[in-house]
């Protein structure tokens, strides 16, 4: 799980270069990676969800 900062991961920008490199990082070995914004909203139920996926009741 990461949460990112709307302006500092704008496209175009050094971190989202890094994010990208992350990302595909986490597809190889298989990881899930949450993103989450801090202008979004409903975190708790997406976190509550993917939590809910992979390790469920």
């Amino acid at each position: 799980m990461e949460v990112d900062g709307y302006n500092y991961h704008k496209k175009g920008t050094k971190q989202a270069e890094r994010d990208n490199k992350k990302n595909a990082i986490f597809d190889i070995i298989g990881l899930p990676l949450l993103r989450l914004s801090t202008k979004g909203s409903g975190e708790e139920k997406k976190i509550k969800e993917q939590l809910d996926k992979y390790f469920p009741h």
